[in-house]
């Protein structure tokens, strides 16, 4: 009896890691549909903290390991999945629940990755229940269909009671050994990262939905100060936060962090612009759900082949995105994409024994966010660049990515966009060929 409970609770640990950085994104979004203040603050600070919390956590003096990161991030869950059941009573308490949320989003999944991998190495992977994890899906898939406002209290109440039933396999941890050189230490430029991250993207995404101009300009400058900053220091100081981690490697792990950005961000934005809010779910979260579902099943068909076959398959869905018809299913391509290279490099991050066993997900994990934010200022400096040189303001920009509806200059602006962003990643994939040309004849000389 007492297997077959851990096997539950582990089911559900594997689906909140799994859908924690997407689902309280998408339901927190739709809270902020209003754009008053009250509103925007919940899916901002879940947001920014989800996508820079590895900084804090790499940058502040601690002695945690991954399985008790992981305890936090599910207390933290926990905390915030409350929250937001008395949220849609007391919406002010929406905020509470971002900043919950938003910890575990940020945590969670590089823990209990770390804790997966090192369990396999030592036989102690606990087993999952494939029946609860079908009807928790199909469950999850039936709220997102329910409308805004009931579905909030019941999404909300749903996840508190998967957190809770995530947390009887805490005691397993206890298991989980870690010796002093499995750690690493942490350092102050990652703080340092963490705090200017947070304020450019809360910046940014609170200007987007509060369509604040003065915001946006805060944003603009702010990101080339920090490109600057970090120029001078890459070529005066040539400092940099200690990874121990090959060019080639690192160089694959932002381009996976960019794919992720250019998922999430950039073709919801291009759904919404191009076909309107209404469509973002058939035509975004369906095929990016089904490609994070499919994507393990179709990496076991791929795992023995060479990171080529990965990068064919992003160059082809990328070009794929190019064709307006064919674009949901150019989403659902990179999103199996985007799963399979990253189950490749958490594989490929596990081997690198130069680095403190405990913390190499960490490691992977801050490439790999590092890689996503730069790609998210991209995106949005090269948008406000376009509507720039079109002779438009920054508050239509603001506008287009807020408005629910279509209209002929959003449309004209999303595909110009498009080409651009696309495009974009394709050099970088160039330049990934060129790197490993490189490194294969430095290899064999």
């Amino acid at each position: 009896m007492k297997k077959y409970v851990l096997t539950i609770g582990n089911s559900a640990l594997s689906i909140i890691s799994s859908t924690v950085i997407v689902l309280p994104f998408m339901f927190f979004l739709r809270i902020s549909a209003t754009h008053t203040v009250s509103s925007v603050l919940p899916f901002v600070i879940f947001y920014t903290l989800r996508t820079t919390g590895i900084f804090l956590i790499r940058g502040i003096k601690t002695s945690l390991n991954s399985a008790s990161l992981l305890k936090i991030s599910l207390y933290s869950g926990t905390l915030g999945s409350i929250f937001g059941i008395i949220g849609s009573f007391f919406p002010e308490l929406y905020i509470i629940s971002g900043f919950f949320l938003g910890l575990s989003a940020a945590w969670l999944p590089t823990a209990n990755t770390s804790i997966n991998f090192l369990n396999i190495k030592n036989n102690l992977l606990l087993a999952k229940n494939k029946y609860f994890t079908i009807l928790t899906l199909i469950l999850i898939g039936y709220i997102l269909f329910i409308p805004s406002k009931t579905s909030f209290i019941i999404f909300f109440l749903f996840y508190t009671v998967l957190y809770l039933i995530a947390i009887i396999t805490l005691p397993t941890l206890n298991q989980y050994a870690v010796d002093s050189h499995d750690l690493e230490s942490y350092s102050y430029q990652y703080l340092g990262l963490f705090v200017v991250f947070f304020v450019l993207i809360f910046s940014l995404r609170s200007s987007r939905l509060m369509k604040n101009i003065m915001q946006f300009d805060y944003f603009i400058w702010g990101s080339l100060l920090l490109a600057i900053v970090l120029i001078v220091s890459k070529l005066f100081f040539n400092r940099a936060p200690q990874r121990n981690v090959p060019n080639l490697l690192s160089y694959i792990s932002i381009i996976n962090g960019a794919l992720g950005n250019y998922l999430f961000l950039f073709a919801s934005l291009y759904v919404a612009g191009y076909y309107g809010h209404h469509d973002l779910f058939t035509r975004f979260y369906v095929p990016y759900i089904i490609g994070i579902v499919t994507a393990p099943i179709i990496n076991k068909v791929i795992a023995k082949k060479n990171n080529h076959t990965i990068f064919i398959m992003l160059f082809i869905g990328l070009l794929i995105m190019f064709f307006r018809p064919l674009f949901p299913w150019g989403i659902l391509s990179l999103s199996i994409t985007k799963g399979c290279l990253n189950l490749k490099l958490n594989h490929i991050y596990m081997t690198q024994d130069n680095l403190p066993s405990d913390k190499r997900i960490w490691v992977k994990n801050t490439i790999q966010s590092t890689g996503s934010i730069i790609y998210q200022f991209i995106i949005m400096i090269t948008g406000s660049l376009i509507v720039s040189d079109n002779n438009h303001s920054i508050k239509e920009l603001l506008d287009i990515t807020s408005q629910g509806i279509p209209s002929n200059y959003s449309r004209a602006l999303m595909i110009e966009w498009n080409l651009v962003t696309t495009t974009i990643l394709l050099i970088m994939i160039m330049f990934y060929y060129f790197f490993y040309l490189l490194t294969y004849i430095k290899i064999n000389r």
